[in-house]
């Protein structure tokens, strides 16, 4: 079993511990709101009794919402939408409770708003992230290839390499090609991890397996396809992997296109500054 596997099974179960904690409490709290006579239900809170009956049944449906559609597998992207329509609730019961009362008791409304949140970003995003970017290389594709299918040659053209010169860099296996394995450990810029190549195809395929350590631990695929185009060569630089707790939490803020597509347009412009100096120099 491979490392991605077991980090996309854990984020799995993950939510779904907090989906089924959820329904819980919301059915729970559902069915206590239709069976509570009214004018006990009002001493504290003054809304209607009509409302409040209302919400009980908006709980129950959102709770049974947490799990049913992904449990019996219809419609599953009712799940998110549950989730997100009771982080209404939760939100507008953790106001009200601030607004009538002392604070600590709205740490449960707060917290349960949190989860509810989790559950409705984390079912809402693909299981599967995939970050891709092109350029046009007016140079062979065999130029090329020799310079992504050799570890060696990676310090010429990365994007990461000159974020740390005294990145520690450690060569095994094959010289180049399948088999080839670059481990790295550097500052917080770079990090540490291991690469080896898995797959190639001469001048046409190189494919990356990723296992990252520091600062935080990664799994992904990289996928270098080179075609020719006209008198040169189309690139294509892929990364593909599982949904993880940090690639989830970072895409709250930035998505994970972003924050590896402005890396791989680098390392592609390095490529195609070096490779097309290389052809002028030849040509001339």
């Amino acid at each position: 079993m491979s490392a991605q596997v077991v980090i996309s099974r854990n984020l799995n179960r993950t939510l779904w511990v907090v989906q089924i904690l959820l329904a819980l409490l919301f059915i729970f709290s559902g069915t206590m709101k239709l069976i509570t006579p009214i004018a006990e239900m009002t001493k504290e809170v003054k809304l209607p009794g009509a409302f409040l009956r209302f919400l009980g049944v908006a709980e129950i449906c959102g709770g049974l919402g947490l799990v049913l559609p992904m449990l019996l597998r219809i419609r599953p992207a009712l799940t998110p939408l549950a989730a997100a329509c009771l982080s209404f609730i939760v939100a507008a019961a953790t106001v009200i409770t601030l607004a009538t009362g002392p604070a600590i008791v709205a740490l449960l409304p707060f917290v349960t708003l949190l989860l509810s949140l989790f559950v409705a970003w984390g079912r809402s995003r693909p299981t599967i992230f995939r970050v891709e970017r092109s350029a046009a290389i007016q140079a062979p594709p065999e130029n090329l290839y020799r310079l992504i299918n050799d570890f060696h040659q990676w310090a010429s053209w990365s994007p990461w390499e000159k974020r740390d010169p005294a990145m520690r860099k450690t060569h095994s296996g094959a010289p180049q090609g399948k088999g080839a394995v670059y481990q790295w450990a550097g500052n917080n810029q770079v990090g540490e991890g291991r690469m080896e190549i898995i797959e190639t195809t001469p001048a046409s395929k190189v494919t990356v397996k990723l296992d990252f350590v520091k600062p935080f631990e990664g799994h992904q695929t990289a996928e270098f396809t080179l075609a020719p185009a006209g008198a040169g060569t189309a690139v294509t630089w892929a990364a593909f992997g599982p949904t993880n707790y940090l690639s989830l939490l970072m895409s709250v803020f930035v998505s994970m296109d972003t924050l590896l597509g402005k890396d791989f347009e680098a390392g592609l412009a390095n490529l195609k500054a070096l490779t097309e100096s290389r052809s002028q120099t030849i040509t001339n």
